[in-house]
């Protein structure tokens, strides 16, 4: 399976999802003005992983400055698809960064945390 990764914008993030490394990764800022006309070729790429067979160990770092409602409701579905990959066995790390000064940010991982009953490791730098 092909690495899929996305160059950031002042409005969008940073995403490299690696699959025979078993890492994802998501960082910066996510605003797109069609959250998911910006999400859905991640979503199609993780459901693919998902569904192959050569699905490992799969580690997901989310490192945000901001996120605005679209891109949270596109966050549910990223992480449906992460628990659905757990469920089938696969262990699944989720490693939230957050600014250390940012409570909102770690309160939004909590959240996540909670409602998908996911393992996270919170790290503030």
């Amino acid at each position: 399976m092909e690495p899929l990764k996305i160059k950031p914008t002042p409005t969008s993030l940073e995403i490299i999802l690696d699959a025979e490394a078993g890492k994802l990764s998501f960082s910066g800022r996510s605003i797109p003005e069609h959250g998911m006309d910006f999400f859905q070729p991640v979503i199609d790429w993780l459901n693919a992983y998902a569904q192959s067979s050569d699905t490992k160990e799969t580690e997901c770092a989310f490192k945000f400055e901001y996120f605005n409602s679209a891109s949270r409701k596109c966050l549910i579905e990223i992480f449906k698809i992460l628990l659905a990959i757990h469920r089938k066995g696969c262990p699944v790390k989720i490693v939230w960064e957050y600014e250390e000064d940012d409570a909102g940010m770690k309160e939004m991982g909590e959240e996540y945390e909670a409602l998908f009953n996911l393992k996270f490791r919170f790290v503030p730098y």
